[in-house]
């Protein structure tokens, strides 16, 4: 009789306490190991890599950066303003074919993130459950949402 009342006793200071029994609470003894536990919980996670089409406003700046447009030198022949005219549709006949190309970049999502919270001396785990289940998909509905799963306080 006692131990129960022993039991009942803690799980009532737990509820009033604040004391959450879904999330897993981890203490450490610094911030650096807290830290450190948290990333290695992360990379224990499941990692998602898609595939996205790059938009305009990106492909235009890719493309300027891998191919400047050309420049005429300052020389008033008629054959450097032919060369200029042949640079200048060549390049415009690359920007038709790399824009007809519809670039992609991939993207790496990662089901498990740690967020830190100064004020509260801890890392939070929030976990994504479709990724880490692997059924996301890059659809309405099935990305899933962070949900904080585990506390690694100091």
């Amino acid at each position: 009789m006692r131990w129960l009342q022993i039991f009942i006793s803690t799980l009532l200071l737990m509820s009033v306490s604040g004391f959450d029994m879904e999330n897993e609470t981890d203490s450490y003894s610094s911030k650096a190991i807290a830290f450190e536990k948290c990333e290695e919980w992360k990379d224990k996670g499941n990692v998602v890599v898609y595939k996205t089409s790059v938009n305009i406003a990106e492909e235009a700046s890719r493309f300027n950066v891998e191919h400047p447009l050309p420049v005429s030198v300052s020389s008033d022949s008629v054959k450097a303003k032919l060369q200029l005219a042949d640079r200048l549709y060549e390049w415009n006949q690359s920007v038709q074919n790399f824009l007809a190309s519809h670039p992609t970049k991939a993207i790496k999502v990662n089901s498990r993130i740690c967020d830190y919270e100064p004020k509260a001396k801890l890392f939070v785990g929030y976990e994504n459950k479709l990724i880490q289940e692997g059924v996301w998909k890059d659809e309405d509905g099935m990305r899933g949402k962070m949900v904080k799963v585990k506390s690694f306080r100091y």
